[in-house]
């Protein structure tokens, strides 16, 4: 497969929609097209969506900008599951794996029916004086999780950018967009190709969580947002950032010291929200319980062995394998010793295998599933996916500077190329006029010349061409020199009249085409600017919390259910407070008893 394209050569393809898509009915369709003329495209870290008109439906096309691997089974899975469990709030879709041509490869396109809609977040803000709406919305919300759960399906990716606000007349629905990350039981057993919004998202999630609980984190947190506009709607000026509901990652990495959670939790209305919510951040992804059992009252389950852990790393807080490794293994080890005494030395060594093979799967099970190591897992991951990012983001920040190196470069040879058009177009207009029939008053051509030309589609001087002039059969070289000598001396009588130089409105008619390409590139590049920005903030972010995990590995771990030794306590980097945005008021300050120094796993 060839390299996937750039923003801007996907855009450039899509002007010209009939040789671009190989689909028939996008061949027909029309992009939409930005003030200065161009295809208007939304740009995401993996996809450029184009919006398309056609003949029988407005669609939204999604071009990749990375391959994803078994990208086609997955979305013929959804696509068979979706049909045998409809669902309201999910929209037709077709995965065309050779969908787009961009210079001499193909690619893979997404053709979705176009909703339209009002991103989620986007709709809270316009509704925070409107409280009403704001918990109709929250009830949607929890109706929509009940029929995904119900279908056995997981969107994976649930955020303000995949949620629309379809609005009617009286009323409004949500619709679910992005499909990259869905979950259906046929797609059980592999690996999730995203771990989604890092603001939405579980904070122990990875590749490996990947199964029908996938929403109920983001479901709560969502659901746990909505409650709470309703009920403070001044919330919304503290800690919207314009990629959140309110809350942010941080708040889930750690939830003991959130200012959000601290605040919540004095809200009666979304107090014990928070406090599930505050729970489910220490669980695993798959322990989560569902909205639905939170509504009903279900205690959500503690992690009191974690918490047990965090207290002390003494001998009382040791719980399941911790405590019973070591003994487990003498025991084993005296049984081995007792085998080989009374059944020989194979027997015994056998058994002593066994036990040793036994204690290593479960303690290696055990490590795997600490949350510390999971913890620094996804930290891990996530550091990759942004500097995949980022790299990303540079590599189009170069192009898009390129291109517009290229287009200054270019403006002066535009104008000289439409000077030639219109010249050429002005001589069109005059030989137009000079019918095929004055060539026989030129001795040599009789009228039976003019018959075989005529035959020909020659007509006028403008249709005397070389390849048209090829095309006529049995006229001799001589009548066809004396033929191209008519057209070459019209040519030179009418010269002179046309026009040497490009009006003044012609050469501004051309700066502003420039200006505006220059414009659409230089907002390309602005948001590819603050998209870089807010990336690098977020790697500085994941870099801190990297740096307070101790980089303790399965030897140490394995000697503390030895013990051996004690296992390292995580320690405390301070991170920079983030200055309030411009125009929001600074956020609430809560204070919080000093952080007690933590054990390596606790995240």
């Amino acid at each position: 497969m060839a390299k996937y394209p750039t923003p801007g050569a996907y855009q450039e393809a899509v002007q010209h929609p009939a040789t671009a898509f190989l689909d028939p009915a996008l061949q027909q369709a029309r992009p939409e097209e930005q003030a200065w003329g161009l295809p208007r495209v939304v740009t995401g870290t993996f996809a450029a969506v184009f919006p398309m008109q056609g003949r029988t439906g407005r669609w939204a096309v999604k071009c990749f900008l990375t391959d994803v691997p078994e990208q086609a089974r997955r979305y013929r899975a959804v696509a068979r599951h979706l049909a045998a469990h409809p669902l309201s709030c999910t929209v037709d879709f077709d995965y065309q794996p050779e969908g787009i041509r961009v210079g001499t490869a193909i690619f893979p396109v997404l053709k979705m029916a176009w909703v339209e809609g009002t991103p989620l977040n986007t709709f809270v803000q316009r509704n925070l004086d409107r409280p009403g709406v704001l918990e109709t919305l929250a009830e949607k919300w929890r109706v929509l999780l009940r029929d995904l759960a119900g279908a056995g399906v997981a969107h994976g990716d649930l955020q303000h950018g995949n949620v629309l606000v379809v609005e009617a007349k009286h009323d409004f629905h949500l619709k679910l967009v992005d499909y990259d990350t869905m979950y259906v039981p046929a797609l059980k057993g592999r690996k999730s190709p995203e771990i989604g919004h890092r603001n939405y998202q579980h904070p122990d999630r990875h590749e490996d969580d990947f199964g029908p609980y996938l929403d109920r984190f983001p479901g709560l947190v969502i659901y746990t947002a909505l409650r709470a506009c309703a009920a403070r709607p001044e919330l919304w000026a503290v800690y919207d950032s314009g990629e959140n509901l309110l809350f942010r990652a941080a708040d889930f990495y750690e939830p003991a010291t959130s200012a959000l959670l601290a605040e919540l939790a004095s809200v009666e209305a979304v107090a014990p929200l928070a406090g599930a919510l505050q729970r489910a951040c220490l669980l695993e992804p798959a322990a989560v319980p569902a909205l639905e059992e939170v509504l009903a009252g279900r205690p959500v389950a503690s992690p009191r062995r974690r918490a047990a852990r965090r207290r002390s790393m003494e001998r009382v807080a040791r719980r399941g394998l911790e405590r019973w490794f070591l003994p487990g293994l003498g025991g084993g080890m005296l049984l081995a010793g007792g085998t080989g005494i009374v059944a020989g030395a194979p027997a015994g060594l056998a058994v002593l295998v066994l036990v040793v093979a036994a204690a290593v799967g479960l303690s290696l099970y055990r490590y795997g599933r600490l949350p510390g190591v999971r913890r620094r897992k996804r930290l891990r991951q996530e550091a990759a996916y942004l500097d995949q990012v980022l790299a990303r983001l540079r590599r189009q920040a170069a192009e898009q500077a390129e291109a517009r190196q290229a287009l200054l470069a270019r403006r002066e040879r535009l104008k000289e190329e439409h000077l030639r058009a219109l010249q050429e177009q002005a001589l069109h207009d005059r030989l137009k006029y000079h019918f095929i029939d004055e060539v026989r008053q030129i001795e040599g051509l009789s009228h039976k010349v003019v018959v075989r030309l005529k035959a020909a589609g020659i007509r006028t001087a403008v249709h005397v061409t070389p390849e048209r002039m090829q095309r006529v059969t049995g006229l001799s070289e001589a009548s066809r020199a004396r033929v191209a000598m008519w057209r070459a001396a019209l040519v030179a009588t009418y010269e002179k009249d046309l026009p040497e130089a490009l009006s003044p409105a012609e050469r501004r008619r051309i700066d502003r085409y420039v200006e505006h390409r220059l414009a659409a590139l230089d907002a390309g590049m602005a948001r590819l600017r603050e998209k870089m920005t807010l990336q690098e903030e977020e790697r500085a972010a994941l870099a801190r919390r990297a740096a307070s995990c101790p980089q303790v590995g399965y030897g140490a771990y394995l000697r503390y259910l030895l013990r051996l030794r004690p296992l390292p306590v995580r320690k405390e980097v301070p991170s920079p407070p983030p200055a309030p945005p411009p125009g929001r008021r600074p956020a609430v300050s809560v204070t919080s008893p000093p952080a007690p120094e933590r054990p390596w796993w606790q995240g």
